[in-house]
């Protein structure tokens, strides 16, 4: 028999009613409703991938990130990736040693780093946060060969897309998930750090 476990995280209206419902409630799922991340991602005109997710938004990007470092031989090699995945607390973490194992095992492909917010501040809240977008160990490509996507709470999403299309980043190099808080103002002072931050990179040797 085929089983599927659910973990349910109460953030609001929708996942307590879940969280409560009783042992047996009919429950239907489906799929796919967005495009899949690598399918969104132009391989052959990308050098290098950034992801940058908000809580629950990593588990997406894990699965991407395991589908991408394990095509085989005759399969198109995909670009590096670096993952920034941002948390509220330490506790909230989520596969650290599974990400941990696979930076190791790929290290010519993948790197992965954690943002605490209730330590370090929102990834946008200051330049040497947003600092983890371009301080990078694979090839610094610069704006256009360097596609983004965004996933999670919809004030990051919306703040980081308008300050990557400031800084010139293609329109077809980002892509975009966003869960909720769609209506959140776009805070303009964000937009304008996260575009001059961007804005410098510049290709560079191999580190």
């Amino acid at each position: 028999e085929h089983t599927l476990d659910i973990l349910i995280k109460e953030v609001g209206a929708k996942s307590k009613r879940f969280a409560t419902a009783e042992a047996g409630t009919p429950l239907q799922f489906g799929g796919k409703f967005k495009v899949p991340i690598l399918e969104g991602i132009d391989a052959e005109t990308t050098k290098r991938v950034v992801l940058v997710s908000t809580g629950v938004g990593v588990g997406p990007c894990i699965g991407a990130i395991e589908m991408a470092l394990s095509r085989g031989k005759g399969e198109p090699s995909f670009p590096p990736i670096d993952l920034i995945a941002s948390y509220r607390t330490e506790e909230e973490v989520l596969y650290k040693d599974h990400l941990d194992k696979l930076q190791v095992q790929h290290e010519d492909k993948f790197a992965w780093r954690a943002i605490v917010t209730n330590k370090q501040g929102r990834l946008s809240s200051s330049t040497d946060n947003l600092k983890m977008l371009t301080d990078t160990k694979f090839h610094n490509v610069g704006v256009d060969g360097t596609h983004y996507h965004l996933i999670g709470n919809g004030q990051m999403v919306s703040e980081f897309k308008a300050g990557l299309e400031k800084a010139g980043v293609p329109e077809d190099k980002v892509t975009l998930e966003m869960y909720f808080n769609h209506k959140a103002e776009v805070d303009v002072d964000v937009v304008d750090r996260i575009a001059d931050v961007v804005m410098k990179t510049v290709p560079a040797a191999v580190a």
